[in-house]
């Protein structure tokens, strides 16, 4: 149960950075290089002891971390072209790409029809939403995208589980996502294509919200979300990030007034998605259980 509350602290938190990036009025490459920048500095510089790993390790943490920098930049994309909820849905998709891919790629785990089936229940509740929101088609499918990159970077990440410290994992990989939105957005302006806003710094309160997103929705929640791999499943973790739609949804109705874009068929999608997982818990305990013969 206290692995369950943690889970959902962090699902809250994350819920709140789709908040964040609409308050901070740069570009989503801008956001995620100072979010990931900042946060490997300060882990460097207070935890010089956990950057001790070997070469090829650090090498693959780095890697996996240019998958959650990709992540990011699509996240807060679909938050700047569409609005936070549209946004929230489309990342609530993660469960169905785990329990598609999670099997293919790592041997040891068992592919569940359970899990599949909710995953297909949320995509439904997707469907459901989207029939009505077309006008938030290209919001839509950036999030899409951002989905399926942040289930690889969950299934890698649960290999680590166990083998790196937290601490060390979150280091490299925030240094791996700054060295991937660098080069984006070195590459983007050589090739004509900006990712970058018209200026380069926050300005004012921006400041503040910039703070809270390194320090509480990086720093601290992804410690807490490594350390998690090692004692629940990542079917079960991307699984219960479901919720964030339902939190991010609320902040940005409170916020921004985002439920005013929105009608009936978004939230009886939304419901959907929380009844699922909700059943999540309770459907993975009885395949778990064996049959008296």
């Amino acid at each position: 149960m206290r692995d369950y509350l943690k889970l959902h602290f962090v699902v809250l938190i994350w819920g709140f950075t789709a908040v964040l990036g609409k308050l901070i009025e740069l570009s989503a490459t801008q956001v995620v290089l100072y979010r990931s920048a900042a946060a490997a500095v300060i882990l460097f510089a207070l935890l010089p002891g956990r950057a001790a790993v070997s070469k090829p390790l650090a090498v693959a943490l780095v890697a996996n971390g240019m998958l959650v920098g990709a992540h990011w930049i699509l996240f807060f994309l679909a938050v700047k072209v569409a609005n936070v909820s549209i946004c929230m849905i489309g990342m609530a998709t993660t469960s169905f790409w785990t329990a598609l891919l999670e099997p293919i790629l790592i041997r040891k785990v068992r592919f569940q029809w359970g899990n599949l089936l909710l995953g297909c229940v949320v995509i439904a509740a997707v469907v459901w939403i989207y029939r009505t929101e077309t006008r938030f088609h290209y919001g839509l499918l950036v999030a899409l995208v951002g989905a399926i990159v942040a289930t690889l970077f969950s299934i890698i990440n649960g290999w680590f589980a166990g083998r790196v410290h937290p601490q060390s994992v979150v280091m490299y990989e925030m240094a791996g996502a700054a060295l991937f939105c660098g080069a984006a957005l070195v590459a983007a302006s050589t090739f004509g294509f900006p990712l970058d806003s018209d200026r380069y710094l926050p300005e004012s309160l921006e400041w503040l919200w910039l703070a809270i997103l390194v320090l509480a929705g990086t720093v601290l929640a992804y410690q807490i979300y490594v350390r998690l791999l090692d004692r629940l499943s990542v079917f079960t973790i991307n699984f219960a990030n479901n919720l964030e739609p339902v939190y991010g949804i609320s902040l940005g109705a409170l916020i921004f007034g985002d439920h005013e874009l929105l009608g009936s068929d978004f939230y009886v999608g939304t419901l959907v998605i929380l009844a699922a997982v909700i059943v999540q818990p309770w459907l993975m305990k009885a395949e778990s259980t064996p049959r008296a013969e």
